[in-house]
């Protein structure tokens, strides 16, 4: 490295090296847990089960119900769950926190601390342009953030694949670990970089643009986790029973592992009507009101990668956008310097 990217590199190098340090030391844990957790899976001939059905590779699963005692397959999937599960989900909720941490410890002081200090004067006057000190301080920042990301969430989705069937709460379509595991958490961390660093260049002090890019990352991924839940990332299938079979022939219909978003009745219109519609009896009552149908709307587990790809372009598409607004300021406000 010379020159501008050496300061840089100087300037942020504690930042850079701790977190190079913490990232490595996270990625040896999910790669020794991961490998114990194939490991019990293979010692036990449980591997591809799934907890809570009664069959693994053709045969029979006891949990223990009343007075029947659990078998070893049963012993061996409850244990899977009560040792497995808490490393797995707390890492994820761990990951979780990325963003805010980039946004807010990389990206907030990155220009702020600069524009409050005043040395970005020093830079200007050294026949550096105000655009190409721009894209030095953002360079190094956000190829490490997307190093750190990449790597983080690429080995997490590793280690999530072979669990995911006996961890309910770790299921494709919840927050770990679709913000997680794929290329929504990369770019969601490379757009928290650059909202932070867009606030920082806004505030021009270091300590509330910090607490602003908190709060604003927090926001975001708020945002598309409500996005995510109500259908609004990839299309939606349907599914529908004809009333008189009965309520809950739809959901029969839905796949194991699909995520449900709405149900009720449709009318011979094609009405959407919530489900509290047809009250206790709904054979006579749903006919009586020209209903037809039972529909349920719901994610199959094969959306988890195009919702991914698309919830990536997204946060890429704002990321941009950022960048491209940091350009334009910084050259406003070197014009109004120069002025």
């Amino acid at each position: 490295m010379k020159g501008l990217a050496w300061v840089v590199w100087r300037q942020h190098r504690t930042v850079l090296l701790i977190g190079a340090a913490l990232t490595a030391a996270l990625a040896a844990y999910i790669v020794y847990q991961r490998f114990e957790l194939v490991g019990f899976q293979r010692e036990h001939g449980i591997a591809e089960c799934e907890r809570g059905q009664g069959v693994c590779h053709g045969k029979r699963v006891v949990y223990g119900d009343g007075d029947e005692r659990p078998n070893a397959l049963g012993e061996a999937l409850m244990r899977l769950y009560d040792d497995y599960r808490s490393p797995l989900l707390d890492t994820g909720r761990l990951l979780l926190a990325l963003p805010l941490l980039v946004g807010t410890f990389l990206g907030a002081p990155l220009l702020a601390r600069e524009l409050e200090s005043g040395t970005y004067k020093l830079a200007w006057a050294q026949s550096v342009s105000p655009r190409r000190w721009l894209a030095a301080k953002l360079a190094l920042p956000a190829v490490f953030t997307l190093l750190v990301s990449a790597t983080l969430t690429a080995l997490y989705g590793w280690w999530w694949h072979p669990g995911y069937r006996d961890f309910g709460d770790l299921a494709w379509n919840t927050a770990v670990p679709f913000l997680t595991a794929g290329p929504a958490a990369v770019a969601l961390a490379l757009l928290a970089l650059l909202l932070g660093a867009t606030i920082g260049l806004l505030v021009r002090r270091t300590l509330p643009a910090m607490v602003a890019a908190l709060a604003a990352t927090a926001g975001v991924m708020y945002v598309l986790d409500l996005s995510r839940l109500r259908a609004a990332l990839w299309p939606v299938r349907t599914v529908t029973s004809r009333v008189l079979r009965g309520n809950g022939s739809a959901f029969d219909q839905v796949p194991r592992g699909g995520h449900v978003l709405a149900d009720g009745f449709l009318t011979e219109s094609g009405e959407r009507l919530s489900p509290g519609t047809c009250g206790g009896e709904p054979v006579r009552n749903c006919s009586a009101g020209h209903v037809v149908e039972r529909f349920v709307d719901y994610h199959p587990s094969s959306h988890f990668w195009p919702m991914q790809w698309v919830q990536a372009g997204i946060c890429l598409a704002a990321a941009a956008a950022l960048a491209a607004f940091c350009v334009w300021w910084v050259g406003r406000s070197a014009r109004a310097v120069t002025a």
